[in-house]
């Protein structure tokens, strides 16, 4: 047991040293990067378990939701799936997601859809600073199409083609991005490994400013460090890397008891909009063919903005 541990911690503290060792690398941009992609939605995490996780999960997802983390993850679907969640945002924004997934032979197929609703605010100007009447609309919306494949039984490879659009009062941008990803079983113990490139595309014009797509590549590590019976704990790691921001590291855990509850923590490494999530899901007995599950994440803000709060229900039938 002793040894099994001391493995894992060696691969946590490679991913920990690998984040302060590419933060010293010049990777052509100017000092700061922040601020120079757009469709920044993209950036916010769906669902409770996830975040709850500190979103160390691209190596463990297996539902539906994976299509927001790691395409690959789909593939380990074996149930038609369907997933909501809902994520009180900052600034009293909503974001809300939904997906459908549904095994067509060695393939699994799923749709999602994901909106980021801002409440109206009233329109200001350098003449009129209190506001001038008019009432400003803001958005983002995405949809897309995703399929992943179990190549052997410790390969799986996903590939998704999303569309996205933003927008802000007149004004609006759209592209089309692709994700691809992979999840590797080592066969050592449950060792998983899962790399994933996230929103690569074109760039994109707005007002005659060009901006990047906010491009991510997260790489993770995953094992499951003991199971009896009645409780198993899963820890994880992840290494992401931003084209538009510093590089950094995410933590969580997992106990799992009696396949009924599941208690979950996270940490995040170099980020300055939440540092440490807690969260719990909830597997009630199967009904006839019919599996459900609710979880639910807390994060507190390290900002001036409220805390996070998600939450996430599924059925597989």
């Amino acid at each position: 047991m002793k040894k099994k541990i001391f493995i894992s911690l060696q691969i946590l503290f490679i991913l920990f040293c690998a984040e302060k060792n590419f933060a010293q690398f010049d990777y052509g941009f100017d000092f700061s990067k922040a601020g120079s992609a757009g469709l920044q939605f993209l950036k916010i995490g769906v669902g409770a378990r996830e975040s709850a996780m500190g979103e160390a999960v691209t190596a463990i997802v297996n539902d539906a939701n994976s299509v927001f983390w790691n395409p690959a993850g789909l593939a380990y679907v074996e149930k038609r799936e369907a997933i909501l969640s809902h994520n009180q945002w900052l600034v009293d924004s909503k974001h809300n997601a939904a997906v459908i997934a549904y095994p067509i032979g060695s393939y699994v197929v799923a749709l999602n859809a994901v909106t980021l609703d801002i409440n109206e605010f009233e329109e200001t100007t350098a003449l009129q600073p209190d506001g001038t009447g008019r009432m400003v609309q803001a958005g983002d919306l995405l949809i897309g199409l995703s399929v992943a494949k179990r190549f052997t039984d410790k390969l799986s490879i996903g590939v998704q083609v999303k569309y996205v659009q933003e927008k802000l009062d007149d004004y609006k941008l759209s592209n089309v991005l692709f994700d691809v990803g992979t999840i590797y079983h080592t066969g050592f113990r449950q060792l998983r490994l899962g790399f994933a490139l996230q929103h690569f595309g074109p760039d994109m014009n707005l007002v005659n400013q060009e901006f990047r797509t906010p491009l991510l590549f997260r790489v993770s590590a995953a094992d499951e460090i003991f199971s009896t019976e009645s409780v198993a704990l899963t820890l994880a790691a992840e290494l992401v890397h931003p084209t538009d921001n510093i590089e950094w590291v995410n933590f969580g855990m997992e106990i799992n008891l009696l396949d009924y509850v599941e208690l979950r923590g996270g940490y995040r490494l170099d980020n300055d909009l939440s540092k440490v999530s807690f969260g719990i899901g909830l597997r009630p007995p199967a009904l006839s063919d019919f599996d459900f599950k609710i979880d639910y994440s807390y994060t507190p803000s390290e900002i001036v903005f409220n805390d996070i709060q998600r939450f996430t229900v599924g059925l597989a039938f």
